[in-house]
């Protein structure tokens, strides 16, 4: 596939794209929503929780005569300020009468009108209300899912035998996954997932017990003065999230409100990732402004152990249990934690603080590398914060200083401005010493934790009518000390700008271009490594339009280009073509995707976020060349009964793929899941 070839061959098939509803249905509002969030998160994403509340709330409408704004920041489009507005605006008007009176409030366009109407009402239905303890179980809806996935053909690592003595997985390459829910909103919701991951056993060996992973939590949002009482596995938002934050925490890219975090305080965990949650007991206590959110927790972690020295050098984060190396790490250090959040809130201002201890059953001493100095050591650790946020006259300030007791400091601190209704500015500031560490630290970052770092990011929001709107970020930021082969401080910056335009209600194109600079260890010989700069353009274009009010067209055409000093130059490019088949009131729809990329090298890879099954969303990187396509298809059985079916591929133009265990002898990698859901 010559490189100038493919972009003459397709530019004009993207270029005749006449059609894209603004008005669109809940499935494509959330895949979305996911996409944004997901964007510069890469393949780990995951995007269960969102997905779920999303879902939950377009079910469970939220009141907005009644709510207090603590669900409406569980909702990704809207940001603080637009909620306060919101709260400013009933309580000086009244309760809403009108659906039309939110285009009133500073701060709303018809977009976030549009799109918060799927999942808010003023009309509330109150089948609910008032009933008993002992009629709960007999009143709520009942939520189970079940799915299967496998990745074709099988890898090296299935292949292997024992006699071998290679290292090799130890189970099957199927995948299952159980989900169930119980909900009776605003009184309880009972979750239950149980999960097994390819390449790990099932019912034998390490995983006798069945699945690999099973995760319950019993959620009772108000019981009395106690709110979100979570028994098992449980998440914890607090202030920006540099001292206690678990779940969902996202970064830099075109939703640039989420800069600044919304915590939630305590909320179930429902999402099918291993890591990242707490389980035991955790509670809000609401005393009239105050408001005392206690925990405790008790987990067997993974780790790489030590069990003669009783020393562990790092906690393991991928949840896999395939090998017997993987299998001799599960759940080999015990962690407890237990803390309290108190939080006082007094008009516009917000104040809160937290405290909270880690404890584990063995000695934690990172591995011996210079960048590792400063890096927590030992078997118990305190953490500290104090977080605020205050609204005036159009302006959300906000902000958190945590401490990590006999260790360093971290602060974050912003503001988000409506200058005027169709023009919003985001300001922030951040510095964390190299000494700084918390282990639920997902506080606003360029790297993937909030520590050895200084930076400050601006951005601005343009919607000067519903046709067009412009996001624009900068981020300049600094590492004080060395990091992962950045061997001396270092520094960047990061440049992005998105545009959108919809002509009309059927129509939508948008541009987003995005540069970023960083340093990192060249590849010259020397005494001493020195760094050299690395720069990364990408150039995206698409249009997304509706045909016939059954078919919708997504096209994108994006480029990448790598360079870093003392190599040669690398591009990429990617274009795909999508196809989604919605007709009203049929009981089939599905969606379709071609593609084709060419890249020099994974270092211009390109993400695309890409359907599939319910909850099942995936972030896959284009590199090298090849094709992909995939297929999706729903089936509604009956009115409770939903079938889902996907099928992708990547056929590349050179075979062996891979590396290891997941090296592959041809050039062909496919995935096949079938999912069904029934609701009662």
């Amino acid at each position: 596939m010559d490189f100038k070839n493919t972009i003459i061959g397709f530019l004009s098939f993207f270029l005749i794209s006449d059609g894209y509803a603004q008005g669109q249905n809940r499935e494509q509002l959330i895949e979305e929503l996911i996409e944004q969030l997901a964007d510069e998160a890469g393949e780990d994403f995951d995007g269960d929780q969102v997905t779920e509340r999303l879902l939950y709330y377009y079910q469970y409408k939220i009141d907005l005569n009644v709510t207090e704004g603590e669900e409406l920041k569980e909702l990704p489009f809207l940001f603080a300020l637009q909620i306060e507005n919101l709260l400013e605006h009933r309580n000086k008007a009244g309760p809403f009468l009108s659906i039309y009176e939110l285009q009133a409030i500073d701060g709303f366009n018809a977009q976030d009108i549009e799109r918060l109407l799927l999942f808010a009402t003023i009309s509330p239905a109150k089948a609910f209300v008032g009933i008993k303890p002992k009629e709960w179980l007999k009143v709520g809806t009942h939520d189970l899912m079940l799915r299967y996935a496998r990745m074709m053909p099988t890898s090296e690592g299935y292949l292997r035998t024992a006699e071998g003595g290679k290292s090799r997985y130890l189970g099957n390459p199927d995948r299952y996954f159980v989900r169930y829910r119980y909900n009776l909103p605003k009184h309880m919701q009972l979750s239950i997932n149980m999960k097994k991951d390819a390449g790990e056993q099932f019912f034998k060996g390490a995983q006798k017990n069945g699945f690999d992973s099973y995760s319950v939590s019993l959620h009772f949002p108000k019981l009395g003065k106690v709110e979100n009482l979570v028994l098992g596995d449980f998440s914890l938002r607090f202030g920006q999230g540099l001292s206690l934050w678990t779940g969902l925490g996202f970064g830099k890219g075109s939703l640039i409100q989420n800069a600044a975090r919304q915590g939630v305080g305590v909320r179930p965990y429902t999402s099918s990732g291993e890591t990242l949650f707490f389980r035991g007991i955790a509670g809000t206590i609401k005393l009239n402004s105050l408001k005392v959110s206690p925990f405790v927790s008790y987990r067997k972690l993974d780790a790489t152990l030590d069990k003669d020295a009783g020393v562990f050098s790092a906690l393991g984060t991928s949840g896999h249990h395939r090998t017997a190396t993987e299998n001799a790490n599960r759940k080999s250090v015990s962690q407890f934690v237990y803390g309290v959040d108190v939080k006082y809130q007094l008009n516009k201002l917000n104040v809160g603080a937290n405290f909270y201890q880690t404890h584990f059953n063995n000695f934690l001493i990172p591995a011996n590398r210079l960048y590792n100095q400063f890096n927590f050591t030992g078997d118990r650790m305190e953490n500290a914060s104090i977080y605020y946020d205050y609204t005036y006259r159009g302006t959300y300030a906000f902000g958190e200083i945590a401490h990590r007791l006999e260790g360093g400091w971290g602060s974050i601190n912003g503001l988000i401005s409506s200058i005027a209704h169709d023009f919003s500015v985001i300001l922030l500031h951040r510095s964390y010493q190299k000494d700084y560490f918390s282990f639920y630290n997902q506080a606003f970052a360029e790297s993937s934790d909030a520590k050895n770092e200084n930076g400050f990011y601006s951005g601005l929001n343009w919607a000067p009518s519903r046709k067009i709107s412009w996001t624009v970020y900068a981020d300049y930021f600094k590492f004080p000390w060395l990091k992962f082969r950045v061997d001396a401080p270092s520094q960047g910056y990061d440049l992005f700008s998105f545009l959108k335009y919809s002509p009309n209600r059927k129509t939508e194109f948008n541009f987003r271009y995005r540069f970023r600079k960083k340093q990192e260890n060249s590849i010259l010989e020397s005494p001493v490594n020195i760094l050299a700069d690395i720069g990364k353009h990408q150039i995206r274009t698409e249009a997304k339009y509706i045909w016939g009010g059954k078919f919708s067209f997504r096209n994108r055409l994006e480029f990448s280009f790598y360079e870093k000093e003392y190599q040669s130059k690398e591009k990429g490019i990617l274009f795909y073509q999508d196809v989604l088949y919605k007709p009203m009131m049929s009981k089939w729809s599905g969606n379709m995707r071609f593609a084709i990329f060419n890249t020099d090298s994974y270092n211009s890879r390109i993400y695309a976020f890409e359907n599939s099954v319910l909850y099942g969303y995936s972030l896959p990187a284009y590199s090298n060349k090849g094709v992909r396509f995939y297929v999706n298809l729903r089936h509604k059985l009956t009115r409770n009964m939903d079938v889902w079916l996907n099928y992708a591929s990547f056929i590349y133009d050179e075979k062996g793929l891979g590396s290891g265990l997941d090296a592959l002898d041809g050039n062909l990698k496919s995935d096949l899941r079938l999912q069904m859901r029934l609701q009662i």
